[in-house]
């Protein structure tokens, strides 16, 4: 009889409470050793994001290459491209109604009157950045320095710059394109065997990365601010949830399957508050478990991380409405629609990042008569939403892929790349 060996996944769950629970003790006791302890592992699992960001760049290059030049070309690229903008847009419209539907019936029940944020500490707002404007955000999709970019973790100039070369290697001839497919597939699978040789330290990094987070923030739960953030988290839950039966729908996957796929990569999400660095075991996990084809995980997963961010219509809706209930701002349907629209317009702007994108909505606010200083005190807190943040990124990202790859339908494209029996992160 063989004996049984907790997944990966598992370890890396329980890894996940032992953080959480040292962190908030240490936080809530201000006990010296454990917050000491937690500052030296910090760099520890730094070191492992780190490390699997090293990966990110060649696995995308490399999957998009073979997805695009060894699928057939740019007609099915074209249509998963319309596909995958088309999700983009339908759930982070729906995300946010359903917000703006659920919001007032939250907090009308809550005890908000006469309680106030007070106001900002001296030099604690930081000037808005400037938008781009659609020239410049065009022009910057073509990266003029491109190992610039792939040092700063710019994506979507890469997968551009990508996708064109893709593109015209299949106008090449079938003779000439080959070796350089072969040489790239030969890359590609070097990648994910580094790739698993690092997700094997996925539970102890959980444990560096989430023991150092709870230490740093504690529970954050004081006053309105508390109110707040268990708002948010219950609705980046909420949507989490709803989208396991959203894949298994559309995208006809079994259920228990969609979720043994996607669960490494929310692992990682969690530890490293970062889609970015999620998307190597996406990667993974798309083609383990889901069986989709090189022509959607090295496509839908690179563009969808790049600028699919579902928890920007969730949290800016929910932050908006927050504040106005708190201060007494009355605001219409279609203030609250316009805002959602342009919260859509800038997500695809937003790095997959921690924290980021918090400048670019801030005139949105200012412009509806919300309290600057509202704002940011709510904005300082964004360390502890921002985990099921990137925790509902995450999963959408996957959502979209699975509903793309059956949307998508055969495609010509090669077997995907599959791990040996026992290999992986959920194994």
């Amino acid at each position: 009889m063989s004996r049984w060996r907790p997944s990966a996944t598992a370890l890396a769950l329980a890894a996940l409470a032992l953080g959480l629970g040292l962190g908030l003790a240490a936080n809530a006791l201000q006990s010296a050793p454990l917050i000491g302890l937690a500052a030296r592992l910090a760099p520890l699992g730094n070191l492992w994001v780190d490390v699997l960001k090293v990966t990110v760049v060649p696995l995308v290059l490399a999957q998009l290459l073979l997805g695009v030049a060894g699928a057939g070309g740019g007609r099915a690229t074209g249509r998963m491209g319309l596909l995958s903008f088309t999700a983009f847009v339908t759930l982070l419209f729906a995300a946010g109604i359903v917000t703006a539907l659920v919001m007032p019936p939250i907090l009308s029940v809550l005890p908000l009157a006469g309680a106030s944020l007070g106001p900002p500490a001296v030099g604690a707002v930081a000037p808005a950045a400037a938008h781009p404007s659609l020239y410049q955000w065009l022009t910057g999709l073509v990266p003029r320095d491109p190992l610039g970019a792939a040092r700063r973790g710019e994506i979507l100039p890469l997968i551009v710059l990508a996708l064109l070369f893709a593109l015209a290697l299949t106008r090449v001839r079938a003779e000439a394109r080959q070796p350089l497919l072969d040489c790239v597939r030969a890359v590609s699978e070097a990648v994910l065997v580094l790739l698993r040789w690092i997700l094997a330290l996925l539970p102890p990094a959980v444990f560096c990365l989430t023991f150092a987070l709870a230490a740093r923030t504690g529970p954050a739960s004081v006053g309105a601010i508390g109110v707040f953030v268990a708002i948010v988290i219950g609705l980046l839950v909420g949507f989490t949830v709803l989208l396991y039966p959203l894949a298994a729908l559309v995208g006809r996957v079994p259920l228990a399957r969609f979720a043994r796929a996607v669960a490494p990569a929310q692992m990682v999400a969690v530890g490293s508050r970062s889609s970015l660095v999620s998307l190597p075991s996406m990667v993974l996990g798309a083609g383990q478990h889901l069986g989709l084809p090189p022509a959607v995980t090295g496509f839908v997963l690179p563009l969808s991380v790049a600028v699919f961010k579902l928890n920007r219509t969730v949290s800016s809706t929910a932050k908006l409405l927050f504040l106005a209930s708190l201060y007494g701002i009355p605001l219409g349907p279609v203030q609250v629609m316009t805002f959602v629209a342009a919260v859509v317009l800038l997500s695809f702007g937003t790095p997959g990042v921690p924290s980021t994108g918090s400048t670019t909505t801030l005139p949105l606010y200012l412009s509806l008569g919300i309290p600057l200083e509202g704002v940011v005190i709510l904005g300082a807190v964004d360390a502890v939403p921002d985990v099921f943040k990137t925790l509902l990124n995450v999963t959408a990202d996957m959502t979209v892929a699975t509903m793309v790859g059956r949307g998508a339908g055969d495609s010509g494209a090669p077997a995907p790349l599959r791990g040996r029996a026992g290999e992986g992160p959920s194994a």
